[in-house]
């Protein structure tokens, strides 16, 4: 399948899954963009839904091969491919990826320094979330092996 195809085909499954938290009819738009370390992010979302509602993304790499929530692959399935376990990425831009990828893009990551451990055979991944509308810091520890 070629790359554009499959970037549609994605962008149309996203949109089924924002009309799917609906019971009217609303508009989705959808749309690709570049996302952190040499990925795209393919976005559906309702311009008019309340903050934290309404988007649903996925990140693709340069195969078609899509990663999040609601990806053909988790995230530990890029950190893998990509040989981040023996040499991680930047920390914030690897944030920014962790956002795209398990909320949407729309979490509350604000961290002064997001950072990578190696731990006994895996890499780990640590960073703060605010919780809404709280505004509690939860401390997030991703694993990858």
């Amino acid at each position: 399948m070629k790359l554009t195809r499959k970037i549609k085909k994605v962008g149309e499954e996203l949109k089924d899954l924002v009309l799917r938290e609906y019971r009217h009819p609303v508009e989705v738009s959808v749309r690709e963009e570049p996302a952190p370390l040499g990925l795209s992010v393919i976005t559906a979302c309702n311009p008019k839904a309340h903050p934290g509602t309404g988007m649903k993304r996925v990140l693709m790499d340069e195969d078609g091969t899509t990663y999040g929530v609601h990806g053909e692959k988790d995230l530990a399935a890029l950190v893998r491919l990509k040989g981040w376990i023996v040499q991680p990425p930047d920390p914030k831009d690897f944030l920014r990826l962790v956002n795209l990828a398990q909320f949407e893009g729309i979490a509350l990551l604000q961290n002064p320094d997001p950072k990578f451990q190696k731990a006994a055979k895996e890499l780990q991944f640590r960073f703060f979330r605010t919780e809404h509308p709280s505004g509690k810091r939860i401390e997030v520890i991703s694993k990858f092996s």
